[in-house]
């Protein structure tokens, strides 16, 4: 075979033992040119692969990470002018109303936290004040004002507690009352009993730790200049302290997460060392559950050494709902195959419309942002708009839960028959080994599962929530690599959970660490902390006393 200026030319290696009947001929002829045509058709859906590969791999390495579609506009890739780029992020934008359009106001944004005010008075004196003429002072007419902000820098204080001790009374009916004869007054109850650390101490390295992802190497550091020598041990012995202290809470959190309706799941990679059995550069994982008290989240963090799907099983053992929603990792099939012992006929698996558009928007990347990958996106999209537009009528509480789920039923089931048929369609047409094929078998793997969202008004139609309580534990992964211990790794799952919970319940972190453990070391009873927990506590009794 020779291929000249795009045409096959067949050149037979011996012509010997050619037929000499010119119907045999053809047909032999004809046979050669579809094995050809098949093979040519193989080498350009392997180029096509490859090509796809490549594109997507330039796009991970040098593109936006976000998944967003930018259909009108593309988008611009600003890589060192950050300060310009985000220049107006400080700003609100204002609706103002007008008689053709909606025009956008800018504003400074106001600071919602109240700070203390330090007035300073700026006089004219001597000279400067007087009049030119006769020499006298000019008079006061009023004044202008402008403010600035400014960093008090940190520093540590020295408390010194003096607990005054009292003897024994003179009287004679004390000496038969068989009372102590010395009292000392109470000393400061403590999250971590005998710390060198207040409370609020211990809940600003936390806070620094687990929510803004500073690693205990740089916090050193850092407390080096605010006055302070501070080893890396001691901070780490302190998370670890306090993993411990706070595990009554924990083992709360998953007794009300076990009797949530919904319950979320995801998880992802974490490097720990010395993990019996294990060399240090092999993944463990950290599981992260999302569940609802009283229609409040509730997130819960669990360290493991593996991602085996039998762990999943053992983390859903006491769950008591009806409804689990998982990414597409196989290891969750166990819960929806009736051949497998964790079956469950009672648990509804529900699937992720999240991961299935990733697909399309890998499909539609790697070839340029064009293709019909771009329909798969925008029939998606119309499903986010209902869920978008509904949950908003719910959260303002236009509407109630029975009306938002019988409302969603109504608008989603005509945008999710289109998308079934869409993928049934184009199933036909296009190569299963291309990007779009392979979104599109997944997808129709996945369909089934993931429209099953609108059976709760809990459900949503992703994980999105749980993924992004996962992220700042990710954020953290990229600064602080990986973790000391197991040890060290189950006390930075119950702190995470902890943190991530009040975020989610719109609770400051800091300020309900520096709560909880003003008020932990008093509990005797399940009642008492149950009190602590941070979707049962309001944001007002937490900030009320800093």
């Amino acid at each position: 075979m020779e291929f000249r200026y795009g045409k096959i030319l067949l050149m037979p290696e011996t012509i010997v033992d050619l037929p000499n009947d010119i119907e045999t001929l053809k047909a032999i002829i004809l046979a050669q040119q579809t094995e050809y045509k098949t093979l040519l058709q193989e080498k350009d859906h392997e180029i096509m692969r490859w090509r796809e590969n490549y594109y997507l791999i330039r796009q991970k390495l040098f593109g936006s990470s976000s998944e967003k579609q930018h259909l009108e506009k593309e988008a611009q890739y600003l890589l060192f002018d950050e300060a310009e780029a985000h220049a107006d992020e400080g700003t609100v934008p204002v609706t103002t109303t007008v008689s053709a359009h909606e025009r956008k106001k800018r504003g400074r944004k106001s600071k919602d936290v109240p700070l203390p005010v330090v007035e300073q008075i700026h006089e004219l004196e001597g000279d400067d004040r007087s009049c030119p003429c006769c020499g006298k002072d000019r008079p006061k007419i009023g004044e202008e004002r402008s403010s600035e902000y400014d960093l008090v820098p940190a520093h540590f204080v020295k408390i010194v507690h003096i607990r005054h001790k009292y003897g024994p009374c003179t009287c004679v009916a004390f000496e038969e009352s068989k009372s102590a004869s010395v009292i000392t007054a109470p000393a400061p109850a403590k999250v971590i009993p005998g710390s060198d650390f207040s409370n609020r101490t211990t809940a600003f390295f936390m806070t620094a730790k687990f929510a803004d992802a500073i690693p205990f190497y740089r916090m050193a550091k850092m407390l080096v200049r605010y006055g302070l020598v501070m080893t890396r041990a001691t901070l780490s012995n302190q998370a670890i302290a306090v993993g411990r202290a706070i595990g009554s809470l924990i083992d709360l959190m998953n007794r009300d997460l076990m009797n949530s309706p919904v319950l979320l799941m995801d998880e992802t990679t974490l490097q720990v060392l010395d993990e019996k059995g294990k060399s240090n550069t092999s993944n463990s994982y950290m599981w992260v559950q999302r569940g609802f008290y009283d229609g409040k989240p509730i997130h819960r963090f669990t360290y493991h050494s593996s991602r085996s799907g039998a762990f999943a099983e053992k983390l859903l053992t006491d769950f008591k709902g009806f409804y689990l929603q998982t990414d597409g990792y196989k290891g969750y099939d166990r819960f929806h195959d009736t051949k497998h012992p964790a079956y469950r006929s009672n648990l509804v698996h529900v699937g992720c419309f999240a991961h299935i558009r990733r697909k399309f928007v890998e499909a539609w990347e790697v070839v340029g942002k064009t293709g019909i990958a771009e329909e798969a996106i925008k029939l998606i999209a119309s499903l986010y708009e209902v869920e978008r537009t509904l949950r908003k009528q719910l959260e303002e509480k236009a509407i109630d839960e029975s009306t938002f789920l019988s409302r969603r039923k109504r608008k989603a089931e005509p945008h999710l028959s289109d998308f079934r048929m869409w993928l049934c369609r184009n199933s036909l047409t296009v190569a299963p080994q291309s990007k779009l094929g392979m979104a599109i078998s997944y997808a129709l793997v996945e369909f089934p599962l993931a429209s099953r969202y609108i059976d709760h008004p809990l459900l949503t139609p992703d994980t999105n929530a749980v993924e992004n309580a996962i992220r700042p534990f990710v954020i953290g992964r990229k600064n602080w690599l990986f973790s000391g211990s197991p040890r060290g790794a189950h006390a930075s799952a119950g702190i995470y959970s902890l943190i991530e919970t009040a975020k989610a319940n719109n609770h400051d972190p800091y300020f309900y660490l520096c709560f909880l453990f003003d008020r932990l070391p008093l509990c005797k009873s399940t009642e008492d902390y149950e009190k602590l927990l941070p979707y049962r506590v309001s944001s007002e009794e937490v900030v009320k006393m800093y």
